[in-house]
């Protein structure tokens, strides 16, 4: 993950599903600020997508669902996010690390 500019997590069992979650712990604590996306390829991750807004609307995430990861329907959305952010970040002087 050091050498990665964002991550991208697309379908997958449940090693998929703990390395999403481990990265977005990372995340959550601050310990990155890399772009996540879920490519939730054909509702795919729409469970997971339920359960993590139940999560913030009870107040089990300490940071906005949206700061942690983007949920892309399709690979055109995933890339229109990542360029966005990137464009945004260096707009701004600085990477994404």
């Amino acid at each position: 993950m050091e050498k990665a500019e964002a991550v991208v997590i697309m379908v997958g069992g449940t090693g998929t599903l703990d390395e999403a979650t481990e990265i977005l712990e990372l995340k959550k604590h601050g310990h990155t600020d890399k772009p996540v996306v879920l490519l939730n390829t054909a509702g795919f991750y729409d469970g997971l997508k339920e359960q993590f807004r139940r999560m913030e609307d009870e107040g089990f995430l300490p940071r906005r669902l949206t700061d942690l990861v983007f949920f892309a329907e399709e690979p055109v959305g995933a890339l229109a996010y990542l360029e966005a952010v990137t464009s945004a970040a260096a707009a701004a002087g600085r990477g994404v690390s």
